[in-house]
C-alpha cells in the first residue's frame, strides 16, 4: 500500500471514529437533557419531590464518573474500542430497563446501569477522536465531537418535551433504545480493531475503590443539605470522609508504580488549569440546567414541547460556535478562546438574575444564545489544551480524567443546585403563604426569585473559569504540547 493510500484510509477513519464516538456522545447527553425535561413530570407521577427525583440523573452521573478513570486505564491496555461498544450494549440494555421500572427506586438503580455503559463510551470518546485524527487537528475534531454533545443537548428537551405531551414519562426510554442499538452495531463495524498492550493488565484497584468512594460520600452527603440543612453535621461527616477518603487515593496513586491516575499530570500548567477550569464549568452548569424547566413550565406555565424548544436555542448557539472556536484555537492557540468564552458564559447568568414572571420571550432567547456561544467557545479550546498537554499513550486515561471532572463537577453541582433550590422555594412559599397567598401560586410566585438565589453559585463559579482562564499564556501551551 503506498503512502498515499495510507493516507487516505487514516483520513476515511477519523470520520468513521468520529461518527461513531459523536453518537455515543449524543446518546449519553440526550440522557441527561431528556430526563431533565421530565423532572416536573416525575415529581407528579411518583408523588416525590424534587431532592429525590434529581437522583434519576445524580445516580446516573455519580456511576458513570466513580468508574471512567478505571475503565479509562482498562481502555489503554485492553483496547479502547472493546470498552466502548461493551459500554454501548449496557448502556442500550440498561435504557431498556428504564422503560419498565415501576417506582423510582427501580429507575434509579436501572439509571446506575445505563451510568455503568455511559463511562465506557464516554471514557474513551476523546481518546479515541485524539488518536484517529492528525495532531494539527485535534482542535477540530473534538470541536466536532461537542457539537454531538450540544446536539444531544437539543434533542433531549425538545424530544423529551413532545413525548411527555403526547405520551408519558417512559417514552423518554423507550424510543431512544434503537438508536442506541444502532450505535452500538457502529462501534464494531467502523472502529478499527484493538491493539492490545505488551504489557498485560493491571489495575490499581485500591485507588479505584478510595476514588470511587471518595467522591460518592462528597456528591451524597452535598445532596442531603436539603433535609439536614448546609451546617449539619451530617454533612460536614460525609463530605469530611469523602476528603479523607480522596487524599488517601492521592497518597496511594503516588506510591503505586502503575497508579490509575499519573499525578504528573498536573504537573503541566496547562493541563492542570484547564482541568480546574473545567470541573468549575460544570458545577456552575446545573443551576440552568436542572431549575430552568421549573422556571419555565411551572413559573412562566409553559408546556414541555414549548419548553424543550427554547431550551434547544442554547445548544444551537453551542453547535455553530464550538467548532469554529476548536479550528481557531488550532490556528492561534486555545487559551484566549477558552476565556472568552467562560468571560461570555459568567455574564449570561448575570443577565438570568433579572428573569421574572413576566420576561418576554425575546430577552430569554437573547440570553440563550449568549450562554450557547460562551460555552461553544470554552469547551472545545479547553478540550484541546488538556488532550494536547498529555502524552499519546496516556491518551485513554486523560479522556477519562476528563469525563471524570465532567462529570463530578455535574453531579457535584446537581446536589447543590437541587438542595438550595428546594430550601430557598419553601422559604420563599411560607413568606406568600403568611401573606395570603397558598396553592399553586405560591409556589409560581416563588420559582424566579428561588432560581435567581440558586444562580449565584454559577455566577461565582464562572468568574473563578475567568481567573483560571488567563494567566496560562498561549506559548506555554504550545510548549508544554
Amino acid at each position: 500500500m503506498t503512502n498515499r493510500d495510507l493516507a487516505a484510509e487514516a483520513g476515511n477513519y477519523k470520520w468513521k471514529a468520529l461518527i461513531t464516538t459523536a453518537m455515543g456522545a449524543l446518546m449519553a447527553t440526550m440522557d441527561v437533557s431528556i430526563t431533565n425535561i421530565a423532572f416536573p413530570t416525575l415529581t407528579r407521577v411518583f408523588d416525590k419531590e424534587i431532592t429525590t427525583v434529581i437522583w434519576v440523573t445524580v445516580a446516573y452521573v455519580l456511576v458513570s464518573t466513580s468508574s471512567m478513570l478505571i475503565l479509562g486505564k482498562i481502555s489503554d491496555t485492553v483496547g479502547r474500542k472493546r470498552i466502548y461498544t461493551i459500554g454501548m450494549l449496557i448502556f442500550t440494555l440498561g435504557m431498556a430497563a428504564c422503560s419498565l421500572a415501576q417506582s423510582m427506586g427501580e429507575l434509579i438503580f436501572y439509571r446506575c446501569i445505563q451510568g455503568l455503559g455511559a463511562a465506557m463510551n464516554v471514557s474513551c470518546g476523546a481518546a479515541i477522536v485524539t488518536e484517529a485524527f492528525p495532531l494539527k487537528e485535534t482542535g477540530r475534531g473534538l470541536g466536532f465531537l461537542g457539537i454531538s454533545v450540544s446536539l444531544g443537548f437539543i434533542v433531549g428537551p425538545v424530544l423529551g418535551g413532545f413525548l411527555l405531551d403526547w405520551l408519558d414519562w417512559r417514552a423518554i426510554f423507550y424510543v431512544r433504545t434503537p438508536v442506541a442499538l444502532f450505535t452500538f452495531v457502529l462501534g464494531l463495524i467502523l472502529l478499527k480493531k484493538d491493539r492490545i498492550a505488551d504489557h498485560g493488565l493491571r489495575l490499581d484497584l485500591l485507588g479505584a475503590l478510595t476514588s470511587s468512594l471518595g467522591i460518592f460520600c462528597i456528591v451524597y452527603g452535598v445532596s442531603r443539605a436539603r433535609d439536614s440543612g448546609f451546617f449539619s453535621p451530617a454533612i460536614f461527616t460525609w463530605v469530611g470522609c469523602g476528603i479523607v477518603i480522596l487524599s488517601l487515593f492521592t497518597l496511594q496513586e503516588r506510591k503505586n508504580p502503575n497508579p490509575l491516575l499519573d499525578l504528573s499530570l498536573f504537573r503541566n500548567r496547562a493541563f492542570l488549569t484547564a482541568s480546574l477550569s473545567l470541573f468549575f464549568t460544570f458545577v456552575s452548569a446545573p443551576p440552568f440546567i436542572l431549575i430552568m424547566p421549573f422556571y419555565l413550565m411551572q413559573g412562566i406555565g409553559m408546556s414541555p414541547s414549548e419548553a424543550g424548544l427554547l431550551l434547544a436555542v442554547n445548544s444551537v448557539a453551542t453547535i455553530v460556535c464550538g467548532p469554529v472556536s476548536g479550528s481557531l484555537s488550532d490556528r492561534f492557540g486555545p487559551q484566549r478562546f477558552a476565556a472568552a468564552g467562560a468571560a461570555a458564559t459568567a455574564f449570561a447568568f448575570v443577565l438570568m438574575m433579572f428573569f421574572n414572571l413576566d420576561t418576554g420571550l425575546a430577552a430569554i432567547i437573547l440570553v440563550l444564545i449568549l450562554l450557547g456561544v460562551g460555552i461553544g467557545m470554552f469547551q472545545t479550546p479547553n478540550s484541546s489544551m488538556i488532550m494536547g498537554s498529555v502524552p499519546r499513550d496516556q491518551l485513554g486515561t486523560a479522556s477519562a480524567l476528563m469525563a471524570t471532572v465532567r462529570q463530578v463537577g455535574l453531579s457535584l453541582g446537581m446536589a447543590l443546585a437541587g438542595a438550595l433550590y428546594t430550601s430557598r422555594l419553601m422559604q420563599y412559599q411560607s413568606e406568600w403563604v403568611r401573606n395570603g397567598i397558598e396553592g399553586s401560586e405560591a409556589v409560581r410566585l416563588s420559582i424566579p426569585v428561588a432560581f435567581h438565589d440558586t444562580l449565584l453559585l454559577s455566577i461565582i463559579l464562572s468568574a473563578v473559569v475567568v481567573f483560571l482562564s488567563f494567566p496560562l499564556r498561549v506559548e506555554e501551551w504550545r510548549g508544554s504540547s
